[in-house]
């Protein structure tokens, strides 16, 4: 469908029943009818979930929570909405242009009050012809198909008949490939982009492309000027602080969030990441304040779960405010129970008996955790909050073992220098705990640089092979991918089945591990392996 008509479906969202009734109205004088009505971010949230929309007007403000701009920033983080979709925001602020000029997740367009039909019809037929022209690459991308949607993308480039299409395109093609991390190919677009217009989501693009490399100052420099550029831009204020909170920089990394919350102060995820910074920082009393915020404001968030409440138990748990511990401490209780996580729960009775002093049964909890550290998947947030309770251990505590199990844990966590950076800095000063982990990561970095080497030497068999039983002994992520890598090289029956071995406890999220995935999925489909190694 190429134009609006009467089977366009529309979902309007807005806080107030006037307004959603004369937009009704509005569009049912252009004759498109079928439009259902949200009044606000979790009603929105649901009926999205169940239900495909060809357009979304959103209001930008929305009363209580969410606005409309954190809507659509959770819905495209979450795959909540097609790209298909036509997104566009309305509003009667004009100093929105300075919001979305500085957004992220920018929506399709947006519209000035007041405004008539026919200039909604207008608006709304010019996004619908800017989406309709990347559908293709939009289809390809919805199934999985990255690499194919590459080429359509280029063939779009020269097809694009004005600046705006040019745009899209390019952006659309740049955050493909750095999503399959061809940085070179990705970094090249963003710069044509930036000869084309200076557009701070362009430089965002190259921060990110720098921080994939592990080029951390570098992108750190970058997020600074795209600040400077464009002060309310609080994307870049979020990596900006991901970065300093990377080389355990935590006071600086929280300075820079809560310049970010005092301009988005109802963004939950912002409220969570400034609590885990206070804590890291450690500064657990403003920690607790931002973490009952974003409690406050989440419920209705569909990213809203144990986290924030566990990073709020350790806040109130550090702080001595027992009382608030325990509500916490009950209200995970709840959610653990018919969870499958039993690690976490081990490390959530430790905290608060941290909390009371009471170390030697924080110990014994903290014991029945470390046993968990070899199986299965271990998200990195999780271990950090093992490490973390670890800490609070006093060394001279009868039977400790805190050095024994933060090797075990940094045999797992500690992938790249960053990682050391930030697991040291968490020790709070503990050097005994800081030098086990600098020890782990100097064995596991000779473990990659014989396996580069024996590649080199074009001895792939062999490096496939020790980099499989390392990864198997230690549940690391970056041995386990590179062994993923070498084994699907080779292709054959028994290095198959070793991935799929690895495959057991690799991180499904991180993007190698989806990309090892779909070459399973292809193996499986194709009933013969031999035809996929051949092609």
């Amino acid at each position: 469908m190429s134009e609006l008509n009467d089977k366009t479906t529309v979902l309007v969202i807005d806080d107030s029943l006037t307004v959603r009734q004369s937009v009704r109205a509005m569009l049912g004088n252009v004759d498109i009818t079928r439009a259902d009505m949200c009044a606000n971010a979790p009603d929105a949230l649901n009926r999205l979930k169940s239900r495909q929309f060809d357009v979304v007007l959103c209001d930008y403000h929305l009363g209580e929570g969410m606005n409309g701009q954190e809507l659509l920033e959770q819905l495209r983080t979450e795959g909540g909405i097609p790209l298909t979709t036509v997104w566009i925001m309305i509003t009667g602020e004009r100093s929105y242009e300075r919001v979305v000029a500085a957004a992220e997740v920018a929506p399709d367009d947006y519209i000035l009050k007041p405004f008539s039909s026919q200039m909604l019809l207008d608006r709304m037929q010019q996004a619908f012809h800017r989406k309709f022209f990347l559908r293709p690459a939009h289809e390809a991308l919805m199934q999985g198909r990255e690499k194919d949607a590459i080429p359509i993308l280029e063939g779009l480039v020269a097809k694009a008949d004005n600046m705006v299409k040019k745009l899209d395109v390019l952006r659309l093609l740049a955050e493909t490939h750095l999503a399959l991390e061809q940085y070179d190919a990705a970094a090249k677009r963003y710069r044509e982009i930036m000869q084309l217009r200076a557009i701070p989501w362009a430089k965002m693009g190259m921060a990110r492309i720098l921080h994939a490399q592990d080029k951390a100052a570098e992108s750190a420099e970058l997020l600074q000027e795209i600040i400077e550029e464009a002060p309310h831009y609080t994307d870049a204020y979020d990596s900006l602080a991901h970065n300093l909170a990377r080389c355990g920089q935590f006071a600086e990394s929280l300075a820079v969030l809560e310049k970010a919350v005092a301009m988005s102060p109802r963004n939950f995820r912002r409220l969570c990441l400034a609590g885990e910074s206070a804590l890291n920082a450690g500064d657990p009393a403003k920690a607790a304040q931002f973490l009952e915020k974003a409690v406050q404001v989440g419920r209705n968030n569909s990213a809203f779960g144990a986290d924030v409440l566990i990073d709020l138990l350790q806040a109130h748990s550090e702080a001595g405010n027992t009382d608030k511990m325990d509500q916490v401490a009950n209200q995970l209780s709840t959610m653990f129970k018919h969870g499958q996580d039993a690690f976490l729960p081990h490390v959530c009775r430790a905290i608060s008996l941290l909390g009371r002093q009471a170390h030697a049964e924080a110990q014994e909890s903290l014991r029945q955790a470390a046993a968990l550290l070899g199986e299965g998947r271990l998200a990195w947030r999780s271990g950090v909050r093992f490490l973390e309770a670890v800490v609070r251990l006093p060394p001279d505590i009868e039977g400790y073992c805190g050095p024994e199990w933060i090797q075990r844990l940094a045999l797992r966590f500690a992938r790249t220098h960053q990682d050391v950076e930030q697991l040291t800095a968490m020790t709070r000063k503990r050097e005994q705990l800081a030098q086990v982990i600098r020890d782990v990561y100097a064995e596991l970095q000779l473990t990659n640089d014989e396996a580069v080497a024996l590649t080199k030497d074009k001895q792939r068999v062999q490096a496939a092979q020790l980099l499989y039983e390392q990864a198997q002994r230690t549940l690391n992520e970056r041995l386990g991918m590179n062994a993923c890598a070498l084994l699907l090289q080779q292709g054959d029956a028994e290095s198959i089945a070793r991935v799929r071995e690895l495959m057991h406890w690799l991180p499904l999220e991180h993007e190698r591990v989806q990309g090892f995935q779909r070459r399973l999925l292809k193996l499986d489909n194709a009933g013969s392996e031999a035809e996929i190694i051949k092609e």
